[in-house]
C-alpha cells in the first residue's frame, strides 16, 4: 500500500499471481471447456507469465473458485479427452418475470426506430447476454420476437458490408412467381418495411431499382470482382397528393407543399412498379396527380381491383 501511495503505480509487487491466475483460469473456462495441456499451455505462452504449472497447481484454481462458488466438472469428448468445464458460477445474471417483460418492451421499442445494421448488432448483444442469464424464458421471449429469428445472420452481415461498400453480387432468390433463381444486382442498403427485411438495389434483369425480402434469399452465390453498372431506364416524377395522414418519405420523396393536413408530394423514380406499391398502401388518403400516363394506369389498376373484389 505504501509504494501504491508513494507512486501511484500497480507493479508486480503489487499484484496477487495466485488471485490472477485463479481469475485467468476462470476466463478460459467461461470461454469453454478446456484440458489440462490445454491449460499449462496457455499458462506457459502467457504474455507477463511464461509459467509451468503442474495439475496440483490447476487444483488449487479449481480449490479457489469452489470456494467463491464455482462448480467445476471434467467431461470427456469423443476425442476421449478429459475437460473441465464450468457448470455454474454465482455471476450469472439473475432476472425476474418483471424484468424481461421490462427488456422485451425497450426491444420492442427499439426495433420501431432502428436501421438494419443496429437491428443486427442489438441481436448480437441479446445472444450475448443470453449466455450469462440463468432463465431460459428471457431467451426464448427474445428470440420469440426477433425481427431475425429465422434469419441467416452470416448472410445478413455479409449483405451489410456488401451494400456499405455497393457491391455487385449475385443472391440465389426464392421468388414467389417463378421459384428459385440467380438474380444480380448491384447492393444499395438493407431495409425494415412493414415488419420485413428487404434487401434494395439495383436489378441487371428488369434494369431498374427493386427490393427483394431478406427471407426468400437462399445464398450469397457471388460477390463480383469488377462493377459493370447496367443501365437504368429514365426517372419519372410522381406527383401525389396525402390528405389527412402524415407521409412516410424516404430518399426518392421530396414535399412540394403544405397546407394544413394535406401535403403535395414528388417521387423520384426508375422503378413504377414499387411506387405504385408504395401509394397503394396509403389507401383512399393518396390521390395520384401527375403524370398523366402513371396516374391512368393507377386508376386503371384501382379498377381492375375494385372489379376483383366484387366477382370475389
Amino acid at each position: 500500500m505504501k509504494e501504491f501511495i508513494k507512486n501511484q503505480t500497480v507493479t508486480y509487487n503489487l499484484m496477487s499471481f495466485t488471485a490472477y491466475k485463479a481469475l485467468l483460469f476462470f476466463s478460459m473456462l467461461t470461454e469453454g471447456p478446456k484440458s489440462a495441456d490445454e491449460i499449462i499451455n496457455f499458462f506457459l505462452n502467457h504474455p507477463y507469465l511464461h509459467e509451468k504449472i503442474s495439475s496440483d497447481t490447476i487444483r488449487v484454481y479449481i480449490n479457489s473458485l469452489k470456494r467463491i462458488g464455482c462448480e467445476i466438472i471434467r467431461v470427456r469428448g469423443e476425442d476421449k479427452i478429459s475437460r473441465y468445464v464450468i457448470a455454474d458460477h454465482p455471476f450469472n445474471l439473475k432476472l425476474d418475470e418483471e424484468q424481461i417483460k421490462s427488456i422485451t418492451k425497450i426491444y420492442r421499442l427499439l426495433v420501431k426506430n432502428i436501421d438494419v445494421k443496429e437491428l443486427y448488432s442489438l441481436e448480437l448483444f441479446f445472444e450475448k447476454i443470453g449466455a450469462y442469464i440463468k432463465n431460459d424464458d428471457f431467451v426464448a421471449e427474445i428470440k420469440k420476437i426477433s425481427m431475425l429469428k429465422d434469419t441467416d445472420k452470416s448472410l445478413l452481415k455479409t449483405l451489410i458490408e456488401c451494400c456499405e461498400n455497393k457491391e455487385q453480387i449475385v443472391i440465389s432468390y426464392n421468388s414467389p412467381a417463378s421459384g428459385v433463381k440467380n438474380i444480380e444486382i448491384l447492393a444499395d442498403k438493407l431495409e425494415i418495411n412493414n415488419g420485413k427485411i428487404y434487401l434494395c438495389g439495383v436489378g441487371f434483369e428488369y434494369k431498374q431499382y427493386a427490393k427483394f425480402v431478406l427471407n426468400r434469399i437462399k445464398e450469397l452465390v457471388m460477390i463480383k470482382a469488377e462493377k459493370t453498372i447496367p443501365e437504368i431506364p429514365n426517372t419519372i416524377k410522381v406527383q401525389y397528393e396525402l390528405k389527412g395522414i402524415k407521409p412516410e418519405l424516404d430518399e426518392y420523396d421530396k414535399v412540394l407543399s403544405k397546407n394544413s393536413d394535406v401535403y403535395l408530394i414528388e417521387r423520384e423514380t426508375s422503378n413504377a412498379f414499387l411506387t405504385r406499391q408504395k401509394l397503394l398502401e396509403y389507401g383512399s388518403n393518396c390521390t395520384v396527380i401527375a403524370p398523366k400516363e402513371f396516374r391512368d394506369e393507377f386508376v386503371q389498376l384501382l379498377k381492375d381491383m375494385k372489379a376483383e373484389y366484387y366477382c370475389g
